[in-house]
């Protein structure tokens, strides 16, 4: 099969268009005719060498993946040859004491699709049954392929460990990146006051559109400012930011009362000094969010949504597989508004 692959870390250049074997497949998975792949920032830093997480070389990138199923082992059960599926990415061990209390999406052992092991930047990937789930007919495969990492990301963040609420104000950093933008949909739909940040005027125009009520272009403006506006100094009830340190004593000026910070991302930094005091006196809870942890029911759920047409993908542009570089120049510039996607 072609696949796309890395021998050695490095910029866009080290990406290898090339033959790479057919995978073989155990007992208990599935071989899966990639149809689409989108790109995350993830793959970037895995690319580069930059990420924390354990890579052995070569490698395929691609958490993101959907297709169809085209051999099953034969413990498989559940689903057949010709399925048209999503896959999630966290394999779990089965083994620990989380994953044996009915736990798993707190595995202390799960190993990530496209990090610990090959992806989905190829014709073809294998992956446990377990992780493969059906997508319906309306939706296509592009579509399909940014819902893995951003949208359940944005779901689980916001609802299950933000625990956002109707009536709330939630400030959205990053809106025209492909979490970004699946986060400002996310909080509209929860029934949230929405205010989106970005670089660009056009990033925020198309944020609006999602459904932004309100919105904060952060190169012309002091966003912190701009949320004391538009709250009247009350601040926001959560904060939904992908970005980190460089904004961390931002983020904290503009929280209200109580108010949640999820930790998303680190693109602006990871290490940040923190006033304690600040965040005692006015009870607010730092927390971290890692799509890795969620539920593989939260998967379906924005599944459904998206085949009901309430949440929308939001795509910038797809490439051939062989376009794998130019792919991902585009989303390392932070050209892009929404998901970028691999066609193999």
């Amino acid at each position: 099969m072609k696949a796309i692959r890395y021998h050695e870390f490095g910029g866009v250049e080290v990406l290898k268009y090339e033959d790479v074997p057919d995978p073989e497949i155990s007992d208990n998975e599935v071989l899966v005719h990639v149809k689409a792949a989108s790109l995350n920032h993830i793959d970037l830093r895995l690319r580069s060498g930059k990420s924390p997480r354990p890579v052995d070389l070569p490698h395929i990138g691609g958490l993101d993946i959907s297709g169809d199923v085209v051999k099953t082992g034969k413990n498989v059960t559940g689903v057949a040859e010709r399925t048209r599926v999503v896959i999630e990415p966290a394999v779990r061990c089965g083994k620990c004491r989380f994953c044996q209390r009915g736990e798993s999406n707190l595995c202390v052992a799960a190993k990530v699709i496209g990090v610990n092991l090959y992806g989905g930047f190829a014709e073809y990937v294998k992956v446990p049954g377990a992780n493969v789930v059906p997508i319906p007919d309306n939706l296509s495969y592009n579509d399909a392929s940014t819902i893995p990492i951003c949208s359940v990301t944005a779901w689980y963040g916001l609802l299950e460990r933000g625990n956002l609420k109707p009536g709330e104000t939630v400030l959205v950093h990053a809106a025209g990146s492909g979490t970004g933008s699946a986060a400002v949909q996310v909080a509209k739909l929860s029934g949230a006051y929405v205010i989106a940040t970005a670089g660009t005027d056009e990033k925020l125009a198309k944020a609006k559109e999602l459904g932004a009520d309100e919105t904060v272009n952060y190169n012309k403006t002091d966003f912190a400012e701009e949320v004391k506006k538009i709250t009247n100094k009350t601040g926001v009830d959560v904060i939904f930011d992908q970005i980190g340190a460089s904004v961390w004593d931002k983020n904290i000026q503009s929280l209200a009362p109580r108010g949640r910070l999820l930790l998303v991302g680190v693109v602006g930094g990871g290490a940040a000094s923190a006033n304690l005091g600040a965040l005692i006196m006015r009870d607010i809870s730092v927390l971290g969010v890692t799509v890795f942890n969620a539920a593989r029911k939260d998967l379906s759920s924005v599944v459904n949504l998206t085949s009901q047409g309430k949440l929308r993908p939001v795509i910038d542009k797809a490439f051939r597989l062989e376009e794998a570089a130019v792919a991902q120049k585009l989303l390392e510039d932070r050209n892009q508004f929404g998901k970028v996607i691999l066609n193999p």
